[in-house]
């Protein structure tokens, strides 16, 4: 259970780094990349809270099992739109960094 409790906590700081990045780039872009990544963690949260509450995953492993395996295709989307997301967000910042603007 401890390595779930780690789970949660990366999604916070996945959720705190949306809104950094909020407020890095600017009005358009910062406000779509921060909420495609708060819904995706979102998602990702209550996906596995289902698969906590059906008794399929207990421990941090079987969550990077269950996404690998894609044993759950609601946890596997989730956590490929949630990775998708901060991707390309990181890539925009990087991208405006290198352009200076």
């Amino acid at each position: 259970m401890k390595g779930i409790l780690l789970f949660a906590v990366l999604l916070l700081a996945i959720c705190a780094t949306s809104l950094g990045i909020n407020a890095v780039l600017p009005s358009p872009d910062g406000a779509l990349f921060a909420s495609a990544i708060l819904l995706s963690a979102a998602f990702t949260a209550v996906s596995l809270c289902i698969e906590l509450g059906d008794g399929r995953i207990n421990d941090m492993h079987e969550v990077m099992r269950v996404i690998e395996t894609g044993e759950s295709m609601r946890l596997t989307l989730a956590a490929y739109g949630l990775g998708c997301a901060l991707a390309a967000s990181i890539t925009v910042l990087v991208y405006r960094g290198w352009l200076g603007g």
